[in-house]
């Protein structure tokens, strides 16, 4: 692997791992269109691992506030982070793994462009639909326990290419009434346990071995940046209301897949 494919490759995992658009589904076409190799597996984990840093450092006082929330009296901190969001975030880790279990031989072998243009084009109606409300919380930032188990439910339906994770789990979060705020952190406080787990799953496999020095902290600190600027977009737009923005790139995907599957 040459030194620009590894920066390359750690912008496409940065950008795409938080942004909606499917980091998959970004992947499958690329090797479709361009011919880039899905990076060999040792690679593949470091570029993972430069995101699940960026989240870490962007997520910093609210994981803070959780672990701390361990060893004192108050449950959750001035901002409301606490022990009954470690509690939500287990029972929404819980499908979310049973799913990828489940359907991680399917992933692997039974891909294909209709199938990743059809979840794009329901990608899209999800992302066109987040800014309708259709129930009111008394406390938008009070999730219960059946909302963190249907995004938990959500999250492991995005194992397939084209149905974003961060995309998928941030519009069910507001259309079920959860806060901006509280929709797009809790979607990235989530994604710790499935990245890790997705790791995990990927060693039974076995490890590559590693490209050259260089090349290896070029993809990591690109993916690590990238990730954590993409945290700061996504962010940003979903508490501005403005989550809908990425709707017309997802359908322009969703419209490539079908042209490709249509062109044989």
């Amino acid at each position: 692997m040459s030194f620009l494919q590894a920066i390359l490759l750690g912008i496409l995992q940065g950008a795409t791992e938080f942004l909606p658009v499917s980091s998959s589904g970004h992947l499958f076409l690329a090797q479709r269109l361009l011919g880039i190799r899905e990076p060999e597996l040792a690679f593949d984990l470091l570029l993972h691992l430069g995101t699940l840093f960026a989240v870490l450092f962007f997520l910093r006082r609210e994981i803070l506030a959780i672990l701390s929330s361990l060893f004192r009296r108050e449950r959750e901190a001035a901002d409301g982070w606490g022990r009954r969001e470690l509690w939500l975030m287990v029972l929404s880790t819980i499908p979310t793994g049973v799913i990828g279990l489940a359907f991680h031989d399917t992933v692997e072998t039974g891909i294909t462009v209709w199938g990743v243009g059809a979840r794009y084009l329901v990608l899209t109606c999800f992302l066109l639909i987040s800014n309708l409300r259709f129930r009111h919380k008394w406390d938008p930032d009070r999730m219960m326990a059946w909302e963190a188990i249907a995004i938990g439910m959500m999250q492991g339906a995005a194992v397939f290419p084209g149905l974003s994770r961060s995309g998928s789990t941030i519009a069910l979060a507001l259309v079920l009434g959860i806060s901006p705020g509280r929709s797009a952190k809790y979607s990235f406080l989530i994604s710790v346990p499935a990245i890790l787990g997705a790791a995990v799953v990927n060693l039974k496999t076995g490890v590559s071995v590693l490209p050259p020095i260089g090349s290896c902290a070029a993809g990591f600190l690109f993916s690590l940046v990238t990730g954590y600027l993409s945290l700061l977009v996504v962010e940003r737009l979903v508490t501005r209301g403005k989550f809908i923005r990425f709707a017309p790139y997802t359908f322009l995907l969703a419209t490539l897949c079908f042209y490709l599957n249509w062109r044989g």
